[in-house]
């Protein structure tokens, strides 16, 4: 499915809509990830915000990690410079599953009410607020990642390439077709999430509204959940756990805010 067949329309139509990067997240996109041969070319990009599949650019100086993973683990790294989509051409050279990386630096953040008693955002943990009383603080961590299938999709199952939050595929490639169960895992920090139950969202690319999500389900005692897509293309799934902090963070920050996202590509 083509994603991406010019960026200059697109970044027109971000820069009349963004808005401020309040509850963002961060996704990435291939403007091909469904390749029928090895010696194809992607151009793989970041979506920043809530629409799809561009919203707003995003600075590159946020980025903790962003690379390209090969079929057999290769690391290719992307480039990410300046206020933009990000944007790189890969040449996949080889037939199996590559998935585009995106891990967001974690930052924290505080709302404290000033001395007319409104409301206020201020970057940072709670050892930074000078005036004004502090309601609450959070740290967020955001990751994203894309897959891209080469070839003829295969039986083999996707692996877990250790973000902080992770959605991972449960089934082959050659399953993810549409109006079929698909199941997922997510992990943090590498292991299963069983003490939550978070929303799972997914919705295909070109669904309307295009900032709201067609399908949710609760995430299981073994952090597993099944979605069923109703029509082949990409699509997009998210979510978001929040933890309690603890121990020497709970001084800097109330609440831990994980966000994942994955993009895939679901045959007819």
């Amino acid at each position: 499915m083509q994603l991406l067949r010019s960026l200059v329309p697109l970044l027109l139509l971000s820069a009349s809509l963004s808005s401020p990067a309040v509850a963002h997240e961060i996704k990435v996109f291939a403007s091909q990830q469904s390749v029928p041969e090895a010696g194809g070319k992607a151009t793989i990009f970041i979506s920043w915000g809530h629409r799809v599949p561009v919203d707003d650019l995003i600075d590159g100086a946020t980025l903790g990690r962003y690379e390209l993973l090969g079929p057999a683990g290769e690391k290719h790294p992307l480039k990410a410079e300046g206020t933009s989509l990000q944007a790189n051409v890969a040449e996949l050279k080889s037939i199996g599953v590559y998935q585009a990386v995106v891990d967001r630096k974690p930052s924290v953040f505080t709302y404290v009410f000033d001395k007319e008693g409104e409301r206020q955002l201020k970057r940072g943990g709670k050892s930074t607020v000078t005036e004004g009383k502090i309601d609450t603080a959070t740290r967020s961590v955001m990751c994203g990642k894309a897959i891209i299938v080469v070839g003829k999709p295969s039986e083999e199952v996707p692996k877990p390439i250790g973000q902080a939050i992770e959605i991972v595929p449960l089934d082959p490639p050659a399953k993810w077709t549409a109006n079929t169960d698909l199941k997922f895992q997510l992990l943090i920090n590498g292991k299963p999430v069983t003490t939550e139950f978070p929303i799972l969202e997914a919705r295909p690319v070109g669904f309307k509204p295009d900032n709201a999500w067609s399908f949710a389900t609760t995430v299981g005692r073994k952090g597993e959940a099944t979605i069923r897509p109703d029509k082949a293309g990409t699509w997009v799934l998210k979510v978001n756990v929040k933890r309690k902090a603890s121990g020497a963070d709970a001084k800097e920050f109330d609440t831990e805010s994980f966000t994942g996202t994955l993009t895939l590509e679901v045959g007819p």
